[in-house]
């Protein structure tokens, strides 16, 4: 208390320059203890926050660009993928294609046993019909099918008579022939030896592409013959394959004759 009376006094007697230079002093020392105390700490911040926002800014811009390039390059990435599966799908149409052509249509194959026939006089055809066709792939029950190539077996039924070399000789010719046959069920006896009776089923494949099914005569009903694009559905790797897989699986070297 004395103190602050010992400091009054003194400052009572002050001149009034010298009060007023005194009472400058005192307001310069609070403004700067509150410049430091407060606003020094807030102007901190508000510069760290303005870095950090101009930081997010750039940040924004760079991954603005990193898109626009994304946006401009994903088209001709998209068209390259593009062309790559449709490369795909053609190399595999294009096998299915070539095994399709191995088979001959149901009409030909029965035009041709009959050509063969006048080539062996000790021969003779008493019973001559063609098989009606069943569906190989997809299996017949399946669900969901996918859409694609559909493949028919059919064929020709035959009923031969002759001797057993002449027999022999006409299946030899049959399986050395142009195409890949397959034989079916078949039944053999003898009737008046040395004549004998063969029964025997001569077995082809057909591609249908319509999904229409086969037309008599074993091609597609409103299609190209087997072995020529359609227009069907468009296939998928997957599927092609599956139907290629399929028609090798199925058509397996012919067994040898009987």
């Amino acid at each position: 208390m004395n103190t602050l009376q010992h400091w009054l006094a003194r400052f009572d007697s002050l001149s009034l320059r010298e009060r007023l230079l005194v009472l400058a002093a005192a307001l310069v020392v609070v403004l700067m203890g509150f410049y430091q105390i407060i606003l020094a700490p807030l102007q901190a911040d508000l510069h760290a926050k303005k870095q950090q926002w101009q930081e997010g800014q750039n940040k924004a811009m760079a991954l603005a660009a990193e898109i626009q390039a994304l946006l401009a390059s994903a088209p001709q990435q998209a068209r390259s993928r593009l062309d790559a599966q449709r490369q795909v799908v053609a190399g595999l149409d294009q096998q299915l294609q070539a095994a399709g052509q191995r088979y001959p249509r149901q009409d030909e194959l029965a035009r041709w046993l009959r050509a063969l026939l006048g080539e062996r006089p000790g021969v003779r055809c008493t019973g001559f019909h063609t098989l009606p066709p069943q569906l190989v792939y997809p299996p017949q029950g399946e669900k969901d099918a996918p859409p694609g190539p559909r493949l028919y077996q059919s064929g020709v039924s035959l009923t031969l008579q002759g001797d057993f070399p002449s027999l022999l000789a006409y299946l030899q010719n049959v399986q050395q022939g142009p195409w890949r046959l397959q034989w079916g069920a078949w039944n053999y006896k003898v009737v008046n030896y040395p004549q004998a009776e063969l029964q025997v089923d001569v077995t082809t494949y057909a591609l249908d592409w319509s999904g229409q099914g086969l037309a008599p005569g074993g091609s597609a009903a409103g299609a190209p013959i087997p072995g020529e694009r359609g227009t069907g559905s468009s296939l998928t790797p997957a599927q092609l394959g599956n139907a290629l897989a399929t028609l090798g699986a199925a058509t397996a070297p012919a067994r040898s004759a009987p």
